[in-house]
């Protein structure tokens, strides 16, 4: 391929297994890490635009308004708790670190009033993003933050909404159609709008295995993740999925409904020998380069091997997205981003 594609371009190519004139390459942060770096380059407003002049992100995420938008940018105007549009609370001591649920008791669901996907102000971070002209150079993808799972046990409690897999079906079902409603309207909205993208956020990993039973996730959340991601491929758009931990026991089921990239791909919760063997080919791997231990512990050139060694692996099939495994933190030492903006930048050729 003799043209040289924009991050746009080259990424939804990547996305479909289509053929490209070199990786895509991404560095997200945590809101704090973000801030830290940023900071050190004279820039004070905490941004995901505002990273693009020092490294060719591929993908800016569009933000709902409200707590989600305030908590990336960090604009908690002297707010300990955030409470976002589903009356769930955040700490904002923490990177979304959640602290409060709304349904304590399933009788709480009967004066329980879930959010308008179409309120009036819920896109206007998207919008602004897709008015500057981002949608045409790059991709600006929906943003389904903590979907189905995640937030089922946020409104319920965590340990409350795991027992309720297992005692409580009925009220469970009806309670993710009702989320799951949420975010087809949400996604409709978003496709109106004009992202170029599709992007669910939902945890279902453990460091070493799943957090439930595989025949659980496929009963419970499996058919309404599936609506939600019809939307956008319906439309012809890439879908991203993002879920940490080990979730090697779905992977095939995530592409079964559509998902066509995978993040974070955390190497040291998954068998990323195995995963590029079995899904190598179907499906475009996106992180991998380990945030746990190598960005924050190594030397800067322990990074650049380990990028170069990442590459190598899950970029086998040429379905690759050089990013790390998780948003870069305020551990990681700044010359240990930099190794990673370097070495991605020069183990982007196929």
């Amino acid at each position: 391929m003799s043209a040289r594609l924009t991050p746009k371009e080259r990424f939804t190519r990547c996305a479909f297994g289509q053929d490209i004139d070199m990786l895509p390459v991404q560095c997200d942060f945590t809101a704090r890490g973000l801030r830290r770096f940023l900071q050190s380059r004279g820039v004070n407003r905490v941004s995901d635009v505002e990273l693009l002049p020092f490294f060719e992100n591929h993908v800016l995420y569009a933000y709902m308004d409200g707590a989600v938008l305030a908590m990336k940018t960090m604009d908690y105007r002297g707010r300990n708790i955030l409470y976002d549009e589903w009356q769930c609370g955040w700490d904002t001591s923490q990177d979304l670190m959640f602290c409060e649920s709304p349904i304590k008791d399933w009788d709480d669901l009967k004066n329980y009033r879930f959010p308008d996907p179409l309120a009036s102000g819920y896109l206007d971070y998207a919008e602004s993003l897709i008015r500057s002209g981002y949608g045409e150079s790059h991709i600006v993808t929906a943003y389904h933050f903590s979907t189905l799972f995640e937030r089922a046990y946020m409104l319920r409690g965590f340990e409350n909404f795991l027992m309720d897999l297992l005692t409580e079906e009925d009220l469970v079902l009806d309670l993710l159609d009702k989320i799951t409603g949420f975010h087809v309207a949400l996604a409709q909205r978003y496709l109106k709008l004009g992202v170029n993208c599709g992007r669910t956020v939902d945890d279902y990993g453990m460091q070493t295995s799943m957090l439930m039973a595989p025949e659980v996730w496929r009963k419970f959340f499996k058919p309404r993740l599936a609506r939600i991601v019809a939307v956008y491929r319906n439309a012809g758009l890439p879908m991203i999925h993002h879920s940490c931990g080990n979730i090697m026991e779905i992977a095939g089921d995530l592409i079964e409904i559509g998902v066509n990239v995978l993040n974070p791909i955390q190497p040291r919760a998954l068998d990323l020998d195995r995963l590029v063997e079995d899904y190598g080919d179907k499906i475009t791997f996106f992180g991998g380069i380990c945030n746990q231990e190598v960005l924050p512990r190594a030397k800067p050139e322990e990074v650049e091997e380990n990028v170069r060694q990442i590459r190598t692996l899950l970029g086998r099939y040429g379905r690759f997205v050089i990013a790390p495994s998780n948003g870069i933190g305020p551990d990681v030492p700044p010359e240990n981003i930099e190794a990673f903006f370097r070495a991605a930048r020069e183990n982007r050729k196929i």
